[in-house]
């Protein structure tokens, strides 16, 4: 019998993102300035609106567990070091210009995906917008960007403070995803919640494959979305 650790984890490995196309390119040095860019700027557009989702998620959430995804929340917007302007740091990196960034609203594909996570914090039990915001997200950090750090390093060439988001968050989204995973354990104690957990796991999953799929064909191939 397996745990719901591993049943998440198996529903997530479904539509991973490390196996996306656009990450295959990427890990073998083959991908574009110009996608690394788009990537770097989508990410902002889609992290840079979830606190409204970590809300709405916190709202419906025991104390306890409130607490700890507002610690994880104030960690990535630490004033001395956010973890935005890491990620700006890369689009700067790859030719994109900030203020025009800031101005713009990202794809259509990038919208759909801030905007379903928005709704299942907002409309679900708080076990399905973790499973959907940390399980279905953070937690594939570590292999994706592990997938496409020796690339970064060695066929691009980047310095270091360039490439900080992708390895400080192998680190930092471990242990991210290691405390909704045990916040999944604690709480999806029936199999009807377990379910839910595991169903939103895999539908974020899909959400956030959709939403490389837009950078890939938008960035990298000239389909344009927008």
């Amino acid at each position: 019998m397996k745990t719901l650790r591993e049943r998440l984890e198996a529903a997530v490995m479904e539509r991973h993102c490390a196996d996306h196309p656009m990450t295959l390119k990427w890990a073998d040095g083959k991908l574009s300035q110009n996608a690394m860019a788009g990537w770097a700027i989508e990410h902002y557009h889609w992290v840079s609106k979830m606190p409204k989702a970590m809300l709405y998620t916190c709202a419906h959430a025991p104390v306890g567990v409130a607490k700890i995804l507002l610690e994880n929340f104030n960690e990535e917007n630490d004033p001395d070091h956010p973890h935005m302007d890491i990620v700006l740091r890369f689009a700067v990196a790859n030719g994109a210009d900030i203020d025009a960034i800031k101005r713009d609203r990202g794809l259509p594909t990038t919208e759909s995906w801030v905007a379903w996570l928005t709704r299942v914090a907002k409309e679900e039990p708080f076990i399905a917008s973790v499973a959907a915001l940390n399980i279905g997200t953070e937690s594939q950090s570590p292999l994706l960007y592990g997938r496409v750090l020796p690339a970064l390093r060695n066929s691009y060439r980047f310095k270091e403070d360039e490439i900080e988001h992708f390895w400080l968050h192998v680190d930092a989204d471990t242990e991210h995803g290691g405390r909704a995973f045990d916040i999944l354990e604690k709480y999806a104690t029936t199999p009807e919640l377990q379910e839910m957990a595991i169903h939103y796991a895999r539908e974020s999953a899909k959400m956030r494959w959709f939403y490389f799929d837009g950078i890939y064909l938008h960035y990298e191939t000239g389909y344009k979305l927008r």
